[in-house]
């Protein structure tokens, strides 16, 4: 009889390797009593490597990151979500004013005086800070289109005590001396221009003291106005022959 032909084991073709106390068949799962490993990396050793490459010098810093790694992530954390919430927040504050802007465009659009005047008040009483001013504005410049002159006055002063030391500013108070005037408040009036007329360029002085003076005019204030005028007639340029002139005759009429 024949004998039956043995199997014997294959040779593998090449036997796995195992690190020192890891299990080969978990593929490099920590074994018990092993040390941790990690995405192939022994978390011990690696910590005492990178103790072994750190000088002297950086050793108190290595030891404050790593005793305080727990609150120092907690610290990025809580970093990250403050400047994502401040983000949040910017973009709800603009998206805000831009539609508060179109609902400005709306109010002053309104043709009727009278309405867009109503329209402007309520607006104002919860528009963004950003914008009263401008709708303040509107509504002093509605108030004069509707003769409305006291309550164009009280808005051109509220953007002017706004706006000290600004174009704007100054527009506003130049506006609300003119209010005053069409109310017949001509001392008033002339309190501003002879105010404004301080701090006011050079080159605009002359016409300053012009209005100052026929605020004084009207008001029946002859002496008022010839001091004016000749304050007009100073801050002329000495090219500006003809402007002399003009103050010079209006002195000579009011001296009469």
């Amino acid at each position: 009889m024949s004998q039956r032909p043995t199997i014997k084991n294959p040779t593998p073709l090449s036997s796995p390797v195992s690190r020192p106390g890891t299990d080969p068949i978990m593929g490099g799962a920590p074994s018990m009593g092993g040390d941790p490993v990690m995405g192939g990396v022994n978390i011990p050793q690696f910590t005492k490597d990178m103790q072994a490459e750190i000088s002297p010098e950086a050793a108190p810093l290595w030891n404050f990151v790593t005793n305080h790694a727990p609150k120092i992530a907690a610290g990025v954390v809580s970093l990250v979500v403050i400047i994502l919430a401040i983000a949040g927040w910017q973009w709800y504050v603009e998206k805000e004013l831009r539609e508060a802007q179109g609902q400005l465009g709306r109010v002053i659009s309104i043709q009727d005086a009278s309405r867009r005047a109503a329209e402007l008040e309520k607006f104002i009483g919860k528009a963004p800070s950003e914008l009263v001013n401008s709708a303040t504005l509107e509504l002093a410049t509605t108030a004069m289109e509707l003769e409305d002159y006291a309550k164009a006055a009280a808005s051109y002063e509220k953007v002017a005590n706004a706006e000290q030391g600004e174009p704007l500013g100054f527009s506003a108070r130049m506006g609300q001396a003119q209010a005053l005037m069409h109310a017949g408040k001509y001392a008033e009036a002339r309190a501003i221009f002879e105010a404004v007329v301080l701090d006011s360029p050079a080159n605009i002085k002359a016409s300053l003291h012009l209005q100052s003076a026929e605020a004084a005019e009207a008001a029946g204030d002859k002496a008022g106005a010839v001091a004016s005028l000749e304050k007009a007639l100073s801050a002329l340029a000495p090219t500006d022959q003809e402007g002399a002139a003009f103050f010079r005759a209006r002195i000579a009429k009011l001296q009469k």
